[in-house]
């Protein structure tokens, strides 16, 4: 993860997270995700990194997979602890690390999986492809989304304020970013107000610096490290490429051993 990225995702916006992205249609993107893990004739195992509160995870467990999910955060592995738990899941493990310093002794998978832009908070993504490849079979894939350069350049951040509200609680998330071309990165500083009864209880500021990737440069060095793409993907419309008009999108690869 990248140095500036160290102290984000702490406790407070932690325990926000499910709130903020309550309505984000996990059902929907885990749809897309099954459709690409059939480029792959059998998939048993799967590695969800950057998990976060394991939203995808858990729906993806439901088609049968053992699912590893990882994460740095504590507090997000907690939160996501209880809604397993509370689901009665048994085929997902939770580990605590940082995935760019991977230990995972012997392990291999079928699919790899980096979601909700996992890319962009990178320190070294190449490098990372690469150190990647041991948890890899012949033929497994790897699916991740990221931000793309020619989106952002066409439509860069702006400022945004939303509100969420559940039972007493009322949040409100503002953030507002800008590009640092030099490093290909979007600064966003995001701020939490959490109030209960009108009156603020929590307060939070984070600031995250997100990669964007050209699609030509990344496929590059995709084939560089031994990886064949198989599709880059619209993140909102299915079966569409890449549009100008959002900075997301899929990218399915596989490695060729």
């Amino acid at each position: 993860m990248n140095q500036e990225n160290r102290s984000i995702f702490n406790e407070d916006y932690s325990k926000s997270y499910d709130l903020i992205y309550e309505k984000k249609n996990y059902n929907d993107e885990c749809n897309r995700i099954i459709k690409f893990i059939k480029y792959k004739k059998s998939v048993s195992n799967i590695l969800d990194l950057g998990c976060g509160t394991c939203s995808h995870s858990i729906i993806l467990s439901k088609y049968g997979f053992n699912i590893d999910a990882i994460d740095r955060s504590g507090k997000m592995l907690e939160i996501a602890k209880k809604k397993i738990e509370k689901k009665k899941i048994s085929n997902i493990k939770l580990i605590q690390a940082d995935i760019e310093n991977l230990d995972l002794k012997n392990a291999q998978y079928d699919v790899i999986l980096l979601l909700f832009n996992v890319l962009g908070y990178l320190k070294k993504p190449y490098l990372f492809f690469s150190n990647l490849k041991k948890y890899l079979k012949k033929g497994s894939l790897v699916i991740f989304d990221f931000w793309h350069e020619s989106a952002i350049i066409q439509n860069g951040p702006k400022k945004t304020k939303k509100n969420f509200e559940k039972a007493e609680v009322n949040l409100t998330k503002i953030s507002q970013g800008k590009v640092n071309q030099k490093d290909k990165t979007i600064i966003i500083n995001i701020q939490t107000y959490e109030k209960e009864k009108n009156a603020v209880i929590t307060k939070n500021e984070e600031e995250h610096h997100i990669k964007y990737y050209n699609i030509e440069s990344l496929t590059l060095n995709l084939i560089n490290e031994g990886f064949k793409v198989l599709k880059f993907e619209d993140f909102e419309n299915d079966g569409c490429l890449p549009s100008k008009e959002n900075w997301s999108a899929y990218c399915v690869s596989k490695y060729l051993g």
